[in-house]
Formats: C-alpha cells, structure tokens, sequence
C-alpha cells in the first residue's frame, strides 16, 4: 500500500520544490498545494481546494444509500475515490465520513456493502441520524451552514439538500480551538466561510488537524471539521482541469463508504500539462 506522496506521482500537482500557488483549475474552483515544514505537528504534502459557491455551473455530491446494500441491511458499496470521480464527472471528489463494513476480517475491496457512521444527506435523503455528528450543510441554493453542535436538528435535516458528517468543530469564526488535535496522521477536512459562500477540501499525507484547519482559516475559512482520516485519506483532481493533470493527488487506493464532490465547468484548455513520454 502506498504511503506517500513520492509514489503516487506527487510531481504531477506540485512543481519540484513541492508547491503550487493557488490556481483556478475549474470555474470557480482554486487548487493549491505545499510541502509543509517538518515539525511535531506534521510534515509532506497539503492539498487544498477553495470553491465559490456562487460560480456559474457549481454543483455538489454527496454518496446516496445503495438500493441492494440497504436490502441486506446496510447502506452503502465501498467505491475508491476516482472510481466515483469519474462516474459522477466531478472536478475535485475526496473521502467523507467514518464508516464500518461488511468482511472486515479482510482487506477492504470496491463494492464491500458498508455502513455510515455518522450523518450524511445526498440530495435531500437523511442516512440516518447520529447524536454525536456535526453536520455541515447546504440548502437548495448552495448556501453553507455549520453549527458548533450536535446533533443536527429536524429542521437542518429538512432544509438540507447536501450534507456531511464529521468530527469536532475545531475551527469555528476563523480561529482554531487551542485544544485541537496536534497529533498528525493522514487527515481530510472541510471547511466554510459561510458569509462570502466559499467551501474549502484538504488533504495532508502527515498533518495534525489543529495545523490543517490553520491552514485553511490562513486561506480564508472561518468555519470547519476534520472528516474521516487515516488510510481513507483520498483527494481526486477530475478531467478537464488546467494547470494540474487529472486524476489521484492522494490516497485513493482504500474504497469507503461515501464521497463528497463538486462539479464545475471547465476552463480553456490551454496551458494544461502533459506526461512526459519515455522510450
């Protein structure tokens, strides 16, 4: 199994000194990426998406419940990240909630059934209701919305179209609970600036949360959560990007439970990079 950014071809993303200034790759849709500075707090790759929320042609994905997952009594097929990149022609997808599965007595396999473990809301449909979850949320026009507790409320769940469950809300009015976690790990996190309608995804192969979500408030979020990490740590660029090429920044080789992902229309073309070819 991979366990670095080296071996999943890192230099496709980042120039050779391990950073990309932050750049438009989709409408409305900014990628960045930095080598961090080795400390206790971390060290590697940071990848971060900036979304507008109000840009032209924005759209959001959330997994839905699998029909014959939900008939043997569970809620989902575990699926990689670019898998359902590709299927759902998204510009950027990354892992999403904690989750438990079938055959875990095993290595996890794509179409495992699974289920969720803390809340998630796919085009209007509640999974279920956790009382420990922390839902970010957003209404029908795309508007985020997260609360520093838990558990949602009826009305959340009613007026949510998209939603996603994570952990601890560390980052909350642009500063990070003093608290936070400072271990680091391979960590995904999502964040929202709720008033200039902006979400952020990021990824770190090595980062503590607590350094993560300075990371995103120092790019603008104000609001924010740390979802599912470790060996589920996935973040996927779609086709059609300019300026990066396509496909898996991290992770990506263990499938989960569900995905969160946006759509976005592609940019001119020109400029995009392309592989070197060897004899």
């Amino acid at each position: 199994m991979p366990g670095a950014d080296a071996e999943l071809g890192i230099g496709s993303f980042c120039d050779g000194l391990g950073h990309q200034a932050g750049t438009e790759i989709f409408e409305g849709i900014t990628y960045g990426c930095e080598r961090l500075k080795s400390t206790d707090e971390g060290s590697g790759f940071l990848h971060w998406t900036r979304i507008d929320l109000t840009a032209p042609g924005i759209e959001l994905f959330v997994t839905s419940l699998d029909p014959e997952a939900v008939r043997n009594g569970w809620q989902y097929r575990l699926r990689r990240v670019t898998d359902v990149l590709d299927e759902q022609d998204l510009a950027v997808a990354i892992n999403a909630s904690l989750f438990t599965r079938s055959a875990n007595w095993r290595p996890a396999l794509s179409g495992d059934f699974a289920k969720g473990v803390e809340t998630v809301v796919a085009n209007h449909v509640v999974s279920h209701v956790w009382e420990h979850t922390y839902l970010l949320w957003f209404d029908d026009e795309l508007t985020p919305h997260l609360r520093g507790s838990k558990p949602p409320t009826p009305t959340e769940l009613i007026s949510a179209k998209w939603g996603v469950g994570g952990q601890g809300v560390w980052l909350w009015d642009g500063q990070v609970w003093s608290g936070s976690d400072r271990n680091p790990d391979a960590r995904t996190a999502i964040a929202i600036n709720q008033r200039r309608r902006l979400l952020f995804l990021a990824v770190g192969s090595h980062v503590s949360p607590r350094l993560m979500l300075q990371t995103l408030a120092d790019l603008g979020a104000m609001d924010g959560m740390m979802l599912d990490g470790g060996n589920s740590t996935s973040m996927a660029i779609g086709k059609g990007a300019k300026g990066v090429l396509e496909g898996s920044v991290y992770g990506s080789w263990r499938p989960v439970a569900t995905h969160f992902g946006v759509r976005a229309k592609n940019l001119d073309k020109a400029d995009k990079p392309t592989r070197t070819k060897h004899p």
